[in-house]
C-alpha cells in the first residue's frame, strides 16, 4: 500500500478510466510533481488490482478508435479505499527532501562543491516556489482539495527559504572558522 495506490483507487472512486487516463489525470493535478509514477506503473497497479479483486475491467471500442481497457472500482475496492484513507490520516507526517541526501554528505566534499551544492538547493527552493506561485492564480477554479496541496507546498517552500538561509549563514560560520 503507497500513496500511489490511495490516488489511483481515489481516482477510479469517481468513475471508470483506463490506465491511460488515469495517468492523465495524475499529470493534470500535478501530482506527478511530488509523486514519481509513469504510465507503465499505472498499468501495473490496475492489474494488480483486478487480481485481487479491487476493480474489474471492460475492454471497449469507440468507432475507429483502437480498442482500450476501463477499470471500474469494486465494492471491495471502495472498501479497500475507505481503509487506506483512514490508515493515510494516522500515518506518521514524513518529511524526507532529496536534497537532504546531499546535506548529510556535505563534509565529505571540499567547501567550493559545497558552496555550489548550497547554491543549488536554494534556486530549486526558489523556482519550485516560483512555478506554484504562477499555477496559485492560473487554478483559483480548481476544487479545494486540490488548491490547497498548491497552497501548503508554497507555505512549506517559504519555510524552506528561511531554513537555507539559516543553513548557509551557518556553514559560512564553520567553514570561516577553519
Amino acid at each position: 500500500m503507497s500513496t500511489i495506490d490511495l490516488i489511483i483507487l481515489g481516482s477510479l472512486c469517481q468513475s471508470p478510466k483506463s490506465a491511460y487516463d488515469l495517468q492523465k489525470q495524475i499529470e493534470a493535478r500535478n501530482l506527478s510533481r511530488w509523486i514519481k509514477i509513469g504510465s507503465f506503473t499505472v498499468y501495473k497497479k490496475v492489474v494488480q488490482y483486478e487480481a485481487k479483486g479491487y476493480v474489474v475491467s471492460e475492454t471497449i471500442k469507440n468507432g475507429n478508435m483502437p480498442e482500450k481497457t476501463l477499470y471500474t472500482i469494486t465494492p471491495e475496492g471502495k472498501e479497500i479505499f475507505k481503509g487506506w484513507m483512514i490508515k493515510f490520516s494516522l500515518a506518521e507526517t514524513r518529511v524526507f527532501l532529496d536534497f537532504n541526501a546531499v546535506i548529510v554528505n556535505m563534509a565529505l566534499i571540499d567547501e567550493s562543491m559545497a558552496n555550489e551544492c548550497i547554491m543549488n538547493i536554494k534556486n530549486s527552493i526558489q523556482n519550485t516556489k516560483m512555478q506554484i506561485m504562477e499555477q496559485l492564480p492560473k487554478h483559483k477554479d480548481i476544487p479545494l482539495f486540490g488548491r490547497t496541496i498548491l497552497e501548503q507546498q508554497f507555505m512549506l517552500l517559504e519555510t524552506l527559504e528561511r531554513w537555507e538561509e539559516n543553513f548557509e549563514k551557518e556553514f559560512e560560520k564553520v567553514t570561516g572558522e577553519k
